[in-house]
């Protein structure tokens, strides 16, 4: 399996063309957005912890015109190994407003809760998921009618790199290109809630809002460090230098996909947090006792459907609590410049995933990584992917790089990204 391939022309300047060629007019907008890939705590944001993200050099581009009906049409241009990989798709808004309906909240006779429906949409839903979305936060003007969509991706799909999260933010700038206020913060705060929002509703596994926050306001020269507790986002500097480089490693779109474990998880918080009044966990004393001490109340009353074991849960309370503390002293490992310390902290984290949390999948890949020379691996993404990131060593990066491939993994570099924007005009 060779390298990821790289293209001469940047994904703005060949999805311009390729929508030109396809709709036959210049797009109304055109709008990029990079790769995004985790040194830690993607599993504790819901809990209120801090997750550590960083843009990669990859990129997707996003080019759209209107239409004269209300139909969302889609051509994706992706690039694999293999050469470009050309997917159709469309949807009318009538059914996305039709698929909103399914996901509302609702009770049942005895006045419980009812959790919606696993959305099921494909790429032309989450794309008019993100209009739907936005039309109702009052961000795009209620007439907005279909729309011809190009888009052109160097992301692979499968790898943990955030490539949905990225077309979702480009798609939305492309949308809002007239908007004065694009590129100040509370916009793009905004924004990257609006984008995580309609994930929730229409994308099949749980999105993860670190990857629009950090694609939409990370710099690409440092980490996006993003604090759940009270929505803060400041910068630690990157690891990356000439003495290290990381790569992202997978069998070809190898998704697992126990996006409903990841959701159980989710919901066992969610609930916790409501119960006791509070945001989240990370802002409640003695957190992980008073939930299981609530927990084991709940199964007495109302027995154990459709929650976890007093065990389970405690194990999941523990790793969220030691993950966000190894988060924190990651950040300040990177602030102090001090790169050795980062090493047993990933690896701490991936036992963590695959142990207490139980999240397996990736423990092979990370175990060949470590065995091809890499000074750490952790999952990329663990319960969607079987994929790892790596830390290299800069005199071993280009050995390491070439034995994966010959293992028949797929390899990317993933550099330094830039955070995603809007394409101007010729």
């Amino acid at each position: 399996m060779p390298m990821w391939p790289t293209a001469e022309l940047p994904t703005t300047d060949r999805a311009r063309t390729a929508h030109r060629e396809e709709v036959g007019a210049d797009p109304t907008h055109v709008a990029h957005a990079p790769a995004t890939w985790l040194l830690m705590g993607e599993h504790v944001d819901h809990s209120g912890g801090v997750v550590l993200a960083a843009l990669a050099e990859l990129e997707v581009a996003v080019a759209l015109s209107p239409r004269g009906d209300d139909i969302v049409k889609v051509t994706l241009h992706a690039t694999t190994p293999e050469g470009v990989k050309v997917i159709d798709d469309q949807v009318s808004m009538g059914v996305v407003s039709d698929l909103a309906a399914t996901q509302q909240a609702g009770v049942d006779d005895r006045g419980r809760p009812v959790e919606p429906p696993t959305p099921a949409g494909g790429l032309a839903v989450r794309l008019g998921g993100i209009v739907w979305t936005l039309i109702h936060r009052q961000l795009l003007s209620r007439d907005t009618s279909g729309l011809d969509v190009t888009v052109v991706t160097d992301i692979p799909d499968g790898m943990g790199l955030g490539d949905e999260a990225a077309l979702e933010a480009a798609f939305t700038l492309a949308l809002l290109g007239d908007a004065p206020d694009l590129d100040e913060a509370p916009m793009r705060t905004r924004l990257a809630e609006v984008c995580s929002q309609s994930s929730e509703m229409f994308a099949p596994a749980p999105p993860l809002r670190a990857r629009y926050t950090a694609a939409l306001r990370g710099p690409g020269d440092s980490v996006s460090v993003i604090d759940y507790a009270d929505g803060s986002v400041t910068q630690a500097p990157h690891p990356q230098s000439s003495d290290l480089e990381f790569f992202a490693i997978s069998v070809q779109q190898a998704r697992t996909r126990r996006s409903d474990e990841i959701a159980r998880r989710r919901r066992f918080v969610e609930d916790a947090c409501h119960a006791f009044g509070t945001e989240s966990l990370r802002l409640l004393p003695d957190a992980p006792q008073r939930v299981v001490e609530w927990l084991t109340a709940v199964h007495k009353v109302h027995g154990t459907d459709d929650t976890p074991s007093v065990g389970e849960a405690a194990a999941w309370l523990a790793f969220e609590e030691k993950e966000t503390a190894r988060a924190q002293q990651l950040v300040r490992a990177l602030r102090s410049r001090r790169t050795d310390d980062i090493w047993p902290l990933l690896a701490q984290s991936q036992s963590g995933l695959t142990g207490p949390y139980g999240l397996l999948g990736s423990e092979a890949m990370v175990q060949l990584c470590l065995m091809r020379g890499a000074l750490g691996a952790r999952a990329a993404s663990a319960g969607n992917v079987e994929g790892v990131i790596a830390g290299v060593g800069g005199r071993q990066a280009s050995n390491f790089a070439r034995d994966l491939s010959d293992d028949g993994l797929v390899v990317v570099r993933l550099g330094r990204g830039r955070a995603a924007g809007l394409e101007k005009q010729d």
